[in-house]
């Protein structure tokens, strides 16, 4: 029964849309294919697989960790785009390209992969890792500002690949407040007290 449970939650819908979103972000990335476009069709998926999980009672333990892999793959590739497009401006700009991949590493790796494990470990759901600080209590705890913290990320990286530099400025503080908030998430677990 139990391996059948799991096959079944293989096919559930929610996850089958986590499937296209990580075949749309493999397309972003070949050669003739415009990233934007096709990343952006990613992260619109990303907003009906938890609709599609709730709706159908689809929720499971593999979709919720699918979902927040294929939002983190997203995020590195995003970053590392940026970052390359940033490099085909010329050497004026190319500075900013180590920005990118320590974004990429220590918010989107670290950050993330450590917030993860510790809210597994400790039993507690990952988005009340760090709500000692007001900064992640406004960024995790209002909807309205995690949509424009995640939306001005994508915006100030999706800006900087399209090149439509001033939506990058208008993108810039959101995207700065929420790698902020990420690392003080970060920091909350790394001081938690130790377990005997």
């Amino acid at each position: 029964m139990g391996l059948d449970f799991e096959l079944k939650q293989l096919l559930y819908v929610p996850n089958i849309i986590d499937y296209a979103r990580l075949l749309f972000l493999w397309i972003s990335l070949q050669p003739g294919y415009n990233f934007a476009v096709w990343y952006a069709g990613s992260y619109l998926l990303d907003a009906f697989d938890g609709i599609a999980a709730r709706q159908l009672n689809q929720c499971s333990k593999l979709g919720y960790y699918l979902d927040m892999v294929i939002d983190r793959i997203s995020s590195c590739i995003c970053l590392h785009v940026a970052a390359e497009a940033m490099i085909n401006l010329g050497p004026q700009y190319a500075w900013t390209a180590p920005i990118f991949y320590a974004l990429l590493v220590f918010v989107e790796v670290i950050a993330h992969g450590v917030v993860t494990y510790y809210a597994e470990v400790k039993g507690v759901h990952q988005k009340l890792m760090g709500h000692e600080y007001k900064v992640v209590q406004l960024y995790l705890g209002n909807k309205g500002v995690l949509f424009l913290a995640c939306a001005g990320f994508e915006a100030f990286n999706i800006s900087l690949i399209m090149g439509w530099y001033h939506l990058a400025l208008l993108a810039a503080p959101w995207m700065i407040f929420r790698a902020f908030a990420n690392l003080l998430r970060l920091w909350a677990c790394l001081n938690l007290p130790k377990s005997e």
